[in-house]
């Protein structure tokens, strides 16, 4: 006897810590009921019905995508209602919540149904309510689904990663290890510019310039200096002849030399020139705190 089933079905990623619907279920993943009926729309009631059902979506080139299968026996009741949960997987949300998922159910070769997937408004919001490319920072290591370590990972290996790796143009994560965030285009504050979109910039200490502040050299004090003559000082000596040193002239000649003292400068400063002494560390950075980033498939 041929059996035909109407099914009804809503998501309920009941993972997610958020409550998401007004579901009872306890399980995780897309409840489904039905009603099981035969070609003469009979309910078929305390029956068992073998069941397919396949979660897929359809990718850019509007070529079906398989996201989830599974081929179980399902019990009907007494009205020949029938539910089930089906796990695709939470590493599988982000594919369902990201793309126009649709369930397939089957019975042999026979589709039974074949529908979109009417996403409880509160689930879709909660799995969903990140876009995809967010990047937040994370204290953990094992990052939560639907995320990644922003490490430079590839991703080519990681389910529902297609919209991200279209969204970066390439197959590996940013790597954001030991890097601060900052907005791309121009600051309205002081007309500086952020890096490119996806780009990052090297680091860098603003040009200025320092006064001498307290900077000075020391002071030597008010002094003065003899005469000398190939480094021996002149001393005068006369012997009553106008002679210096015994040395005989002429009666009528002064004396050749006399000891003079340099006019004295008074205090006095000097000019600075070299520079401080080096100090610091390798780069210029505010107080931190560590964080892992990650970001949204």
């Amino acid at each position: 006897m041929k059996r035909k089933l109407l099914t009804s079905f809503f998501i309920a990623f009941l993972t997610m810590s958020t409550v998401m619907s007004q579901s009872s279920a306890s399980e995780a993943g897309i409840a489904i009921q039905g009603i099981a009926r035969n070609a003469d729309n009979t309910a078929i009631t305390d029956d068992s019905v073998n069941l397919t059902f396949e979660l897929y979506y359809f990718n850019a080139s509007n070529l079906e995508e398989a996201i989830y299968s599974e081929t179980t026996t399902v019990d009907t009741d007494a009205f020949g209602v029938f539910s089930h949960v089906i796990d695709p997987g939470s590493a599988n949300n982000a594919i369902i919540a990201n793309n126009l998922a649709y369930l397939r159910i089957s019975e042999g070769t026979t589709i039974i149904s074949d529908e979109k997937l009417k996403h409880v408004p509160y689930a879709i919001a909660a799995n969903n309510g990140v876009p995809t490319g967010a990047i937040m920072p994370f204290i953990g290591t094992s990052v939560p689904d639907g995320w990644v370590l922003c490490n430079g990972q590839s991703l080519t290996s990681t389910p529902g990663s297609a919209n991200l790796i279209a969204l970066l143009g390439s197959n590996n994560a940013p790597d954001l290890q030991g890097m601060f965030l900052r907005g791309t285009g121009t600051s309205p504050v002081n007309g500086e510019d952020g890096p490119s979109l996806q780009g990052t910039q090297d680091d860098t200490f603003e040009a200025h310039t320092h006064n001498q502040g307290t900077l000075a050299t020391s002071t030597a004090g008010a002094h003065n200096h003899n005469d000398s003559v190939n480094g021996f000082n002149m001393v005068l000596k006369e012997d009553g002849k106008k002679t210096l040193d015994g040395s005989d002239n002429d009666s009528d000649q002064p004396n050749l030399f006399e000891s003079e003292a340099i006019a004295t400068d008074g205090d006095h400063t000097h000019n600075i020139s070299g520079n401080t002494g080096s100090t610091g560390g390798t780069e210029t950075r505010p107080v931190n705190y560590g964080v892992n980033y990650i970001i949204k498939l």
